[in-house]
């Protein structure tokens, strides 16, 4: 079955407390976005590339200035997350498997998104999980309390659907209103299946992540 990968670049970084989007930030002399992408650089993956309207000229002059090698298709993202990804689904192929991932997250192994699409193959619908190590309260008005922590896990991506599943999701009224895949299709009725995600997995959102990722990058 024919595979393809959604990489959502459509955020501004601003936790990051800088102007330049955190997917172009450095790691390792390169942009954040050329390590994700070269993830995903497989004769059988087909990747497509959802970006700000705005940094698009921007990332062309950064694919000429570094000569990047990895194909891609570009397309404009929307005012959410669920209608960015809306608008790299709509040029799928309903017959397929579609992984939807974050731009920021240059470390998920090629084992990792190997093994998603495989098990897509079966339940169609698989997410990677990573269980949470912090304790955890839950707020209750003016009051919290302990909840167990081995009865939640922390969701990463990329999350693999088959295709046409995760097009009649997005046919939901609100879809739009939805920040990951996953909860889109549990929401349209469609069970989730849980894979082991991998520690290393992070999404740069922070100063110290920048750290994290480029001594795991130079370390492997």
């Amino acid at each position: 079955m024919r595979k393809t990968a959604i990489i959502v670049a459509g955020g501004q970084g601003i936790r990051m407390q800088g102007t330049l989007p955190k997917q172009f930030l450095a790691i390792c002399g390169e942009p954040v976005l050329f390590h994700t992408l070269r993830k995903f650089n497989h004769d059988s993956i087909r990747i497509i590339l959802v970006m700000n309207e705005a940094w698009i000229d921007y990332w062309n002059d950064l694919i000429r200035e570094f000569e990047f090698e990895v194909q891609h298709e570009v397309v404009a993202g929307g005012r959410s997350r669920a209608m960015s990804v809306l608008n790299g689904l709509n040029l799928t192929d309903d017959n397929s498997l579609v992984a939807v991932h974050d731009a920021v997250r240059p470390l998920v192994s090629e084992t990792l998104i190997q093994e998603l699409y495989n098990q897509a193959l079966q339940h169609k619908a698989v997410i990677p999980v990573v269980p949470v190590k912090d304790s955890l309260r839950i707020i209750e008005g003016n009051t919290s309390k302990a909840v167990a922590r081995e009865n939640f896990r922390a969701v990463q991506t990329p999350q693999v659907f088959l295709t046409s599943l995760l097009k009649e999701s997005f046919k939901m009224e609100g879809y739009e209103n939805y920040t990951d895949e996953a909860s889109l299709v549990e929401a349209s009725g469609h069970p989730i299946h849980l894979v082991n995600g991998e520690e290393s997995n992070i999404k740069i959102t922070v100063p110290a992540d920048l750290v994290f990722a480029e001594a795991m990058l130079m370390k492997r």
